[in-house]
């Protein structure tokens, strides 16, 4: 210790950093920063509220140690969502964005009907398929919400699904006739042979659409490259 330096004058500086320290901490935690609002934007089928909610944040809490990512890993688990982002917004605001998945066909099981988005994750499951969708009556082995398949099948028909979501899909039905798939569209019998290359065979159908066909006449797109009308097992000219 310097000898011109008395003890009192030596502890202003730890006195000052505590000071600080703790007018920070009073800051902080003073109730004025506690969470007052929570704005959820982007959620219309998924129970993001609730899952927020279960996941222990609600109004009061500290905002300052708020857990963003456990609030992010609840919103996550519901099978709409495929993304979510969670901020704090100074002084009294969270802000938790979710981006959802699309629905786009209806896949049949063996005891109903699930709900399948864009990604191949089931996001419902229902006794009756509803209207608005592509519809593939396969018979998959039932899978819960949130479930995403690997069967190749799966995912060809969710990629017929992508091509057809603004066209032809919502008035489609695929089903299976031996180890063939076939639907109907446009009017006629649309055969689409083994389940394989069908988002090529979406297009191939697309293409079609205003197009003459005659009256009776199937639809061949086991070739997509290659699509042939065929009358009366002849291929028309």
């Amino acid at each position: 210790m310097n000898p011109d330096e008395t003890p009192s004058r030596s502890r202003w500086p730890l006195i000052l950093v505590l000071s600080v320290v703790g007018t920070v901490a009073l800051v902080l935690n003073t109730p004025l920063l506690s969470v007052r609002h929570i704005e959820i934007d982007g959620a219309n089928r998924s129970s993001a509220g609730d899952r927020v909610a279960a996941s222990g944040v609600g109004e009061g809490a500290l905002l300052l140690w708020v857990d963003t990512g456990a609030i992010e890993r609840a919103v996550r688990s519901d099978p709409w969502v495929s993304d979510v982002r969670v901020s704090r917004v100074w002084p009294d605001r969270i802000v938790v964005e979710v981006r959802e998945r699309r629905p786009i066909v209806w896949v049949e099981g063996v005891l109903g009907w699930m709900q399948v988005a864009e990604d191949g994750t089931v996001v419902a499951r229902a006794d009756e398929a509803g209207q608005g969708l592509l519809r593939a009556r396969v018979a998959f082995p039932d899978r819960d919400p949130g479930d995403r398949p690997v069967d190749p099948a799966w995912h060809e028909i969710v990629e017929m699904a992508l091509v057809l979501a603004d066209d032809l899909g919502p008035t489609m039905t695929l089903e299976m006739r031996g180890s063939e798939m076939w639907t109907h569209a446009l009017g006629h019998d649309v055969r689409l042979g083994y389940p394989i290359g069908l988002g090529d065979k979406a297009r191939s159908l697309v293409a079609l659409v205003g197009e003459t066909i005659p009256a009776g006449a199937t639809i061949d797109l086991t070739s997509p490259r290659r699509p042939a009308v065929v009358v009366e097992g002849n291929p028309a000219p």
